[in-house]
Parts: structure tokens; sequence; C-alpha cells
């Protein structure tokens, strides 16, 4: 049975969407860095993998925390 994965970071949308797990978690993974790298669009943003519309791993970026 193949899953439906889906990478979704909070200021940008969906960048991954498929059935290939390794594909999805080396998204997932790279989105997270970038996050934590504290440059570039995706700075300090949530990311989320979704396995088959359920929450498989998450990253809680800095931005959800504050308030403007």
């Amino acid at each position: 049975m193949k899953h439906n994965y889906q990478v979704i970071v909070s200021n940008i949308g969906t960048v991954y969407w498929g059935t290939n797990g390794f594909e999805a978690i080396r998204e997932y993974n790279q989105y997270v860095r970038l996050s934590k790298s504290g440059a570039g669009r995706a700075s300090d943003e949530s990311v989320t993998l979704f396995m088959d519309d359920e929450i498989y791993r998450e990253h809680i970026g800095t931005q959800e925390g504050e308030i403007s």
C-alpha cells in the first residue's frame, strides 16, 4: 500500500505532494534546516510532514509564537 505524503511550510505552502516517502522526508529535512538557518523565505517558519492526512513530523518555527 502506497502512502500519500505532503510537506507544508507555513510561509510558502505545499512544497512536496506525492507517494515517495524518501523524497518527502528529504524535503521535510531540507526545509527544517532552512527554517533553523534564519535566512531566506523559510526562515523561522513551521514545517509539517503529513502521511495520509495525519501529521507524521512537525517542526514549530519561531514565527508561530510571535504576535504582530
